[in-house]
């Protein structure tokens, strides 16, 4: 910016007041012939002392509209800027509110959309290229996405732009959409990829480890409350029938993987394994080896810093997927008060139900009611609970042992 512009008095008034963005804002303005207007994307990216200058710098600005500073700003972000919870690295303290949040005007959030408005949205597209959805089709790409926007926009460019984009004169089926949903959850594309790294902040691990194992967090912190907002308001889970749930099916599968992703790679298991000759997943092969590997391995592997609780789940969940990959699919159901985890593999048009559940008195009682009525949702006669004991294992040739319950479930106690 040219200094010339500005009159010195002026600059001197400034440079006293303000540093770095704020001066340079002032000295934008100044230059400009009309108030200027700003939209700042990605706000939220700053953390800590970096975003508290940054509002700071903008709250004191905010007297000297429209000649020496923006007219008016938009901070772009996934939360509510006056709900930051932000910690400040020299107080060693959290800032909440106060005068760098109190000149807000107005909170606007792109809300979800319904099935009719993603209707509407794709009917854009057959209007212009004649390519058409059929309502199938819209049906599971609104099941999939649950209407939120960046995955609802993610699956049209997939399905009709980019690199796997179907033929403009063919109808998109569901059996399309579900070729994209796994296209989208193994490339992890920048939003998938940023929701990812969220997983490893503690007041989001404590959330999303009590969804996974089924049960409700315990543990009484000042910003319990404060902690379920924040993954609401990121768009990570939502309050549902059962209790707090993963927001849409795409993230419910994309978090395993995310943390599982590690130990899958490091597992050595070579899919083709556990394939019969007829193409078939050998089940009962699975389960032996797996419990064989668990009693090797089990200490080592369960140990976390993070979803210390959910550690067995995530092991076995990683063990599936790695086999799976080679031709199936793992369908997933959990939520903080279902009381356990459900899953299916889907391979070679055969289904396998598991749940998991972890130890406590009524876990056999409990998980063979549960298990039953996940079998019955799904129309299969036989099952298996797996029950992982909470405490240090003194008995490792009990682990692994299986009975059965009764004519549908089998338990498998590790």
């Amino acid at each position: 910016m040219d200094k010339t512009l500005i009159p010195q008095e002026d600059c001197f008034k400034i440079r006293s007041m303000q540093t770095g963005m704020s001066l340079f804002l002032s000295r934008w303005c100044m230059a400009l012939p009309k108030p200027l207007v700003i939209l700042m994307d990605e706000v939220d990216a700053l953390i800590g002392d970096g975003l508290l200058s940054v509002l700071r710098q903008l709250r004191s600005g905010y007297n000297k509209r429209p000649k020496a500073f923006p007219h008016a700003l938009c901070l772009i972000g996934l939360r509510d800027i006056r709900d930051y919870r932000i910690f400040s690295d020299s107080t060693q303290d959290y800032v909440i509110g106060g005068s760098a949040f109190n000149i807000k005007e107005k909170s606007i959030r792109l809300q979800d959309f319904t099935f009719e408005q993603i209707q509407e949205l794709y009917a854009q597209h057959t209007q212009d290229t004649g390519q058409i959805f059929s309502r199938k089709a819209l049906q599971h790409i609104f099941h999939l996405t649950q209407g939120q926007p960046w995955l609802v926009n993610a699956f049209g460019r997939e399905l009709c732009f980019d690199e796997y984009a179907l033929d403009w004169s063919k109808e998109v089926t569901q059996s399309d959409i579900d070729t994209v949903a796994e296209i989208l959850i193994k490339r992890r594309d920048v939003h998938l990829d940023q929701l990812a790294d969220k997983l490893t902040e503690p007041r989001v691990a404590r959330i999303i480890e009590s969804i996974l194992i089924g049960e409700d967090n315990q543990e009484i912190t000042e910003y319990l409350s404060e902690d379920q907002q924040y993954l609401i308001d990121l768009g990570l889970i939502r309050v549902g029938k059962q209790g707090l749930e993963i927001a849409n099916p795409i993230y419910r599968d994309i978090i395993p993987r995310e943390l599982t992703a590690y130990r899958e790679n490091m597992l050595g298991i070579n899919p083709q394994w556990y394939v019969l000759a007829n193409g078939k997943l050998d089940i009962n092969k699975v389960l032996s080896t797996f419990i064989e590997f668990y009693k090797q391995h089990s200490e080592m592997l369960t140990r976390r810093k993070t979803y210390s609780e959910a550690a067995h789940h995530l092991l076995f969940m990683a063990w599936l997927q790695r086999i799976v990959n080679g031709g199936g699919h793992i369908n997933r159901e959990y939520a903080a008060g279902l009381g356990r985890l459900d899953l299916c593999i889907e391979f070679a048009k055969e289904r396998f139900a598991f749940e998991l559940k972890l130890s406590r008195k009524d876990a056999l009682t409990l998980g063979t009611i549960q298990l039953t009525e996940y079998l019955d949702k799904l129309s299969l006669d036989t099952g298996w609970l797996i029950i992982f004991s909470r405490g240090k294992i003194t008995d490792w040739d009990k682990v692994g042992r299986m009975e059965a319950v009764n004519n549908r479930v089998t338990v498998i106690w590790m």
